[in-house]
């Protein structure tokens, strides 16, 4: 009985380990948001994703931003003057550019195509102004970091050939949620049950038969 019990005991540990090697789903954040003419769109927001060695344009070489490259994925765009459909962008944080007084919240966002904000050539499409409010370098996965009733922030439109901005509209709706993570099936511990039972009864049996041809 003694070894039984060790024996089901190891096909549990060994059950339970190849149950806990499942990697943790990362953070995700998805986006929402309306303009003032009725420009919407969607992202989601990887804060996983590690900082760019390289950084990005920002506002120029004395306001340059942190790049957190492809950190943007599902971004969907949809305006008079242009559509995006399940897209991948970049996400940027330019922690000199106080949206209020020293402390407030930071100037941050997505740039639109992935590369646009990077070495010298400023090649962005679409700029979408959030602002920040949580710690650097990693980004925080609180949806409360990221507020948006701020003045100047919202959507713009840029010319690549000019770098000439549109102009800003700002949101008239808005909103951050934690992206909802389908629960994994409980197949790792329907193994589980049946690994112990397995084990438990195979060496029952041998038992059983050991019995049997004692006099």
């Amino acid at each position: 009985m003694k070894r039984l019990s060790m024996a089901v005991a190891g096909a549990a540990f060994l059950t339970l380990g190849t149950v806990a090697v499942n990697p943790a789903q990362a953070a995700l954040l998805d986006f929402s948001f309306t303009s003032q003419s009725g420009a919407t769109g969607t992202f989601t927001l990887d804060t996983e994703t590690p900082p760019s060695s390289e950084p990005a344009l920002g506002l120029g070489p004395d306001n340059p931003g942190i790049l957190y490259s492809n950190a943007v994925s599902n971004f969907s765009f949809s305006s008079p003057q242009l559509q995006v459909s399940g897209e991948t962008a970049d996400w940027e944080v330019i922690p000199s550019i106080f949206l209020g007084p020293p402390g407030s919240p930071v100037l941050a966002g997505v740039d639109y195509p992935t590369g646009c904000a990077r070495g010298t050539n400023f090649t962005c499409v679409i700029n979408i102004g959030v602002g920040y409010a949580g710690n650097l370098p990693k980004l925080s996965d609180d949806p409360n970091s990221y507020p948006s009733d701020l003045t100047g922030l919202g959507v713009m439109l840029i010319d690549p050939i000019t770098r000439e901005s549109v102009g800003i509209e700002e949101f008239t709706q808005f909103q951050v949620v934690r992206k909802q993570v389908v629960p994994e099936s409980d197949s790792g511990l329907g193994v589980l049950a049946f690994g112990i039972a397995g084990a438990g009864l195979l060496l029952k049996r041998n038992l059983d038969r050991k019995k049997q041809v004692v006099i």
